[in-house]
């Protein structure tokens, strides 16, 4: 059971509801982006944008852990939380390739091809409110890098007089 104690509820529920949402916006707003390019191309437009920045965030997630460590086996300790934090990112990034992807799959599909056009509208439309929503959480995730930055080069900045006194304790 030691595995029980190490779901994180608050996240397993967040996504449930993320999902339900999305689901919903999917199947009942499908036909707001169906013959509408300027809808679908808006979509594109905001998921590349963020791809971009992702790409950006997935650069400096390591970087802090690599100042605040002090040896080898501190860094060692680290490396999972480093895993999990760099895996979380990069399916947000694959589910906005996703979303790009079915993108062009709608503008491939021949116009004769209503049903599968409508649940690759659905798929989409669901696809891109799910990614979105979750996209939410890039703004804390960037603060949280940036502060363990500063954290660290306060660290390393700390005067010796600072830094013996706490390491006696």
């Amino acid at each position: 059971m030691d595995w029980a104690k190490q779901i994180d509820w608050k996240r397993i529920t967040k996504i449930v509801i993320l999902l339900f949402i999305s689901c919903f916006v999917g199947y009942r707003f499908h036909p707001t982006v169906q013959n509408n390019p300027n809808a679908v191309n808006t979509i594109v437009t905001v998921f590349s944008i963020l791809a971009g920045f992702l790409i950006a965030v997935i650069t400096f997630v390591t970087e802090p852990i690599l100042k605040q460590a002090k040896d080898w086996s501190e860094l060692s300790l680290m490396k999972e939380t480093v895993r999990r934090k760099l895996f979380r990112h990069q399916i947000l990034f694959f589910l906005y390739l996703l979303t790009l992807g079915i993108a062009l799959a709608m503008y491939l599909t021949p116009p004769g091809m209503t049903q599968v056009l409508k649940w690759l509208e659905t798929v989409f439309l669901g696809l891109a409110t799910f990614v979105f929503l979750a996209s939410f959480s890039l703004p804390g995730s960037l603060m949280k890098i940036q502060m363990e930055r500063y954290e660290a080069a306060l660290e390393e900045k700390l005067p010796k007089v600072i830094s013996n006194a706490k390491s006696s304790k």
